[in-house]
């Protein structure tokens, strides 16, 4: 376990948990302002055209910035690296381009009971190509190593938009929010893509389109599995009060997933680059599950301790009806953290992006199946349930899955 934490010293993991943290921090503020300087109608409209926008976002580019990130590290040549990159580059736009045009064609139906919200829609479309450029850009970092400068564009990217764009909010109302929320990943990522060379020609490795492709699909449904008890809230039981105590009671759970993610972020190179390495996998995964299970009981065992004096401090008196539904989500964090998260970043650093897919495609049909029914028998106590019951479901078939993987390493 002390081998695990200075490992991740040494690959500037600091650096990826402190940013995370910070973008965290940050995105919680920025929601605040806007609150705050927007009218409500304003907000509404915004919020609701970056919601439908996050159904397309995980397919930005075809998914090329994670295929790259899967198949660059174990390519020796700088050379044929920058012409990986170029290749990634070039194709993810022409993607990107496509999919705002998709978006375009279907902001009548996605806004026809949201007209406001439409014209929000047609700015943040361009939000695509934003956020694939600076996906590229952060993938590079990753790829060669340098998680500090990974960490440092997050942190830039996250506090210029708090700034500038809490700045021109204020002065120009959310229009003017959007095109800054829209140009200033674009711009962060054009200074780096500027100095990018042609590189060496060479065969795309096999598999190369179709992985991105099952990463982003996968997304989508891991996505959807995380929304949707909130959905069925809304529908089964139609009590906006409610859907408030249920929201207010995953916030800090679903927040504190940035610890361990910000961890896989930071070696997911060295598991990509050692996809078929039998022993290091073996050692990484038992280091892993030591360290994070002692984290994940201890915060739990801490949070649950004092839940009843930090929900209401947090959220008012109001929403001391969240204090028993957080504790049921601090159980499903546990198994979060030991297998849900670890385990699926595995099998995407081993190149099985479409068995996590699969994985995500079945919880999402048993969350709906489950959430139906124990939301009509115990209201949102039972969504509670299936949300805690399905993290630890879902981490130990990732987990299960990626022990098939090892077996098949060890035939």
């Amino acid at each position: 376990m002390i081998k695990t934490i200075k490992d991740f010293k040494k690959k500037q993991g600091a650096y990826v948990l402190t940013s995370s943290m910070l973008v965290k921090i940050s995105s919680f503020v920025i929601s605040l302002l806007l609150i705050r300087i927007l009218s409500t109608e304003e907000f509404g409209w915004f919020s609701y055209a970056l919601s439908s926008l996050s159904f397309f976002i995980p397919f930005t580019g075809g998914g090329l910035q994670h295929s790259y990130l899967r198949f660059a590290p174990s390519i020796s040549s700088d050379a044929k690296k920058s012409f990986l990159f170029n290749y990634s580059l070039r194709w993810g736009a022409l993607f990107c381009i496509l999919l705002v045009a998709i978006v375009w064609l279907a902001i009548p139906w996605i806004t026809d009971e949201m007209e406001g919200a439409s014209v929000y829609l047609q700015w943040l479309s361009f939000f695509i190509i934003s956020f694939f450029f600076i996906d590229m850009v952060k993938v590079q970092y990753r790829v060669e190593g340098r998680n500090r400068s990974f960490a440092a564009i997050d942190v830039w990217s996250s506090l210029s938009l708090l700034f500038i764009g809490i700045a021109v909010a204020y002065i120009w109302s959310a229009k003017a929010y959007v095109i800054a929320y829209v140009l200033i990943p674009l711009l962060i990522s054009i200074i780096y893509l500027r100095k990018i060379k042609l590189g060496e020609s060479f065969s795309i490795p096999e598999k190369y389109w179709s992985y991105g492709l099952w990463v982003g699909l996968g997304a989508i449904a891991s996505q959807l599995m995380y929304s949707l008890d909130v959905f069925l809230v809304g529908k089964l039981i139609q009590d906006p009060i409610q859907i408030a105590i249920y929201r207010s009671a995953s916030i800090i759970p679903m927040a504190l997933f940035f610890i361990p993610n910000a961890f896989m972020v930071t070696h997911y190179t060295e598991l990509a680059e050692k996809s078929t390495d039998l022993k290091f996998l073996k050692n990484f995964a038992a280091d892993y599950s030591k360290l994070f299970l002692f984290i994940a009981v201890s915060m739990v065992v801490f949070l649950i301790m004092i839940s009843d004096i930090l929900i209401p401090f947090l959220f008012g008196e109001a929403y001391i009806e969240a204090v028993f539904l957080f504790q049921i989500l601090l159980i499903g964090l546990v198994g979060a953290f030991i297998l849900r998260i670890p385990y699926g970043n595995l099998l995407a650093a081993v190149g099985h992006s479409d068995w996590n897919a699969w994985i995500a495609i079945g919880m999402l049909l048993l969350n709906v199946l489950l959430n139906y029914f124990a939301i009509l028998k115990w209201g949102i106590v039972g969504a509670a349930y299936v949300t805690s019951g399905l993290l630890w479901l879902s981490g130990l078939v990732s987990f299960l899955f990626f022990r098939k993987y090892l077996r098949g390493l060890s035939a």
